[in-house]
């Protein structure tokens, strides 16, 4: 492809030499799919062609009624940003919107259409032709061009003739770009609710998975506001746990309202979305005393939903009218389900960790027949294994298991029975027992976990709640199969730096009878490690008033610096590292760690 320095002159030029300019053009604005590259490979092409002093283009925003700065050129970015949209019935761009044809005005300063801009550097434009980018097989305007000139009627019918065909082109590729980015927007958004779910199930505790939903949210729709409440089904209210972006005093526990108002309200009544373009329209959307009406236009509201009972729900507002459609609506949806999951789980958690501190009495001889458990190091060529476990008290709910399947496959488990003290570990010595005879059945770590899972709920009910991982090492190919069933990802670091979280698996264990469970396999190589903890490692943290935790950033970066270390030393190191790190602050949870290193 050739590229054309020369301007379009005044005078008339050969159809022959106009055709194969346009055929140039077109070409290479179609082969471009990034839709920002495509407006500013746009700007400069017609710059090449045509001499310009101000350059726009404008997207159609049917929505909000209006065109949506796209490209400017030649504006004070002030002005640009505060006229991020230019209404319908405003502006010559406007006006060819309006029309269908292009639109060459000799002297702007003489039409009651032109809205003036302030420029970058004091020059005024004169003369403006506007371009409707019409995609002619939807008969659709899908934006429109428009370039100005300092001087009066610069712009001739050789350049309207030029722009109008290219616009065409233009159009078409405008649409390609604007498809392939939602497109690649669409899987974007699709796996970050992966994620999403994997991140919203892993949290145990009610106050935290609430408090994420915020920068959750933040990473997949624009809002202004946002509202979470659970309901109090023995008085028929909104529990409001979460608020974000209003003025009024931050909402507490102690915020409720009706479930018979709001938007809100006939969400949880009518158990579907509710998508409100304009909430000055609708007769149920209700402003409580805590929150005045601050400029909010739509709304959507989720109803959170669990085994066919309505637990809550989710809500976002803003400013912009009809700012929510279908898609949002299917996209926290798709939000809603696993969060409500993970509501039910920290509730259930948390119920458990209420009634485990009820039981901090320990025994000594309990303690001593506990640590008697803890399995020997088994005998495995070509590996390092250490472990470390260490109790917050006497008695911990933390444990790791090895287990011989064969003369080279290794079974390796490490696990966290939510609580302290006695039941906890009384949980562990059960939990242990039937994870050791389900595993010994045989199976990869998917079938061991949903196996155990039927077992632990058959025969604990619901007096169990256990995040566990479950590995199969095989010794011979060097690859380890693992599931993780709700607990802190281990962390597989390699030889050359690399490192990622293991989060393949499902739900925690002992809950739900019919629990699916996915198992994913790591090919491994000389100098990698394979690091598994329990919560207690992240969360220990220094004294008050700071209280400054570990956190998994600080385990990875412990990782990365001290890798080339034997494991015994790693978790001898890592251990006097943690206890510099608290100081003298009470530890109130077990930690656990096992390092599996290849030799």
């Amino acid at each position: 492809m050739t590229s054309t320095s020369e301007t379009i002159p005044s005078a008339p030029q050969s159809t022959e030499r106009l055709q194969l300019l346009i055929n140039e053009l077109s070409v290479e604005f179609i082969s471009i799919l990034d839709l920002d590259q495509l407006v500013e490979r746009v700007a400069q092409r017609v710059r090449e062609v045509i001499d310009y002093k101000f350059f726009n283009l404008f997207l159609v925003d049917e929505v909000r009624a209006g065109l949506q700065w796209k490209k400017a050129i030649g504006y004070h970015p002030e002005e640009v940003a505060a006229n991020e949209l230019i209404p319908f019935t405003c502006s010559i761009a406007s006006a060819a919107w309006r029309e269908g044809q292009t639109i060459n005005v000799g002297d702007v300063s003489q039409d009651s259409r032109y809205l003036p801009i302030a420029s970058e550097n004091g020059i005024l434009p004169r003369s403006e032709i506007a371009v409707p980018l019409i995609l002619a097989r939807e008969n659709r305007i899908v934006g429109v061009l428009t370039i100005e000139s300092a001087e009066p009627n610069y712009f001739t019918h050789e350049h309207e003739k030029v722009l109008s065909v290219l616009g065409n082109q233009l159009a078409i590729a405008l649409e390609h770009a604007r498809v392939y980015d939602e497109l690649r927007q669409r899987a974007k958004e699709m796996r970050t609710l992966i994620e999403i779910g994997h991140e919203i199930t892993a949290i145990l505790d009610l106050d935290r998975l609430l408090n994420h939903i915020a920068p959750m949210l933040d990473r997949i729709i624009n809002y202004e506001f946002l509202l979470v409440g659970l309901i109090d089904e023995a008085r028929q209210e909104f529990v409001w746990h979460v608020e974000e972006g209003y003025a009024a005093r931050k909402l507490d526990r102690a915020t409720r309202t009706p479930l018979s108002q709001g938007v809100v309200g006939r969400a949880v009544r009518e158990r579907r979305t509710q998508i409100v373009g304009d909430v000055r329209r609708d007769p149920d959307y209700y402003v409580t005393d805590l929150w005045r009406e601050q400029g909010q236009r739509s709304e959507i509201a989720v109803p959170l939903i669990y085994e066919d009972k309505v637990i809550g729900v989710l809500a976002l507002e803003s400013n912009r009218q009809n700012a929510f459609n279908d898609y949002h609506g299917r996209l926290l949806e798709n939000i809603a389900n696993p969060l409500s999951i993970a509501i039910v789980n920290a509730r259930l958690h948390q119920q458990h960790v209420e009634r485990e501190r009820r039981l901090e009495h320990e025994m000594l001889m309990a303690r001593d027949v506990q640590r008697a458990m803890l399995p020997d190091q088994p005998p495995l060529k070509g590996f390092e294994l250490a472990a470390r476990l260490e109790p917050a008290l006497n008695l911990s709910g933390d444990f790791y298991d090895y287990m011989m399947l064969s003369p080279n496959r290794l079974g390796l488990m490490i696990g966290d029975v939510a609580g302290k003290g006695v039941r906890a570990a009384m949980g562990m010595a059960a939990s242990r027992s039937i994870l050791r005879s389900v595993a010994r059945r045989g199976g990869g770590p998917a079938k061991v976990l949903r196996d155990a899972n039927l077992r632990l709920h058959r025969d604990l009910g619901k007096q169990l709640l256990l995040t566990l991982v479950y590995a199969v090492l095989d010794a011979d190919t060097k690859t380890l199969h693992y599931c993780n069933a709700g607990h802190n990802p281990p962390l597989l670091v390699k030889a050359s730096g690399k490192w990622r979280a293991l989060k393949t698996g499902g739900l925690l264990m002992g809950v739900f009878d019919k629990q699916q469970y996915k198992t994913e396999s790591l090919s491994l190589e000389k100098g990698d490690l394979v690091f598994f903890y329990t919560d207690g490692l992240p969360e220990a943290h220094t004294s008050q008033p700071n209280r400054v935790e570990f956190g998994e950033g600080r385990i990875v970066e412990f990782l990365l610096e001290h890798r080339h270390l034997k494991a015994a030393a790693l978790i001898d190191a890592l251990i006097t590292h943690i206890n510099e790190f608290t100081a003298d602050a009470h530890r109130h949870d077990d930690m656990t760690l096992v390092a599996l290193k290849v030799l």
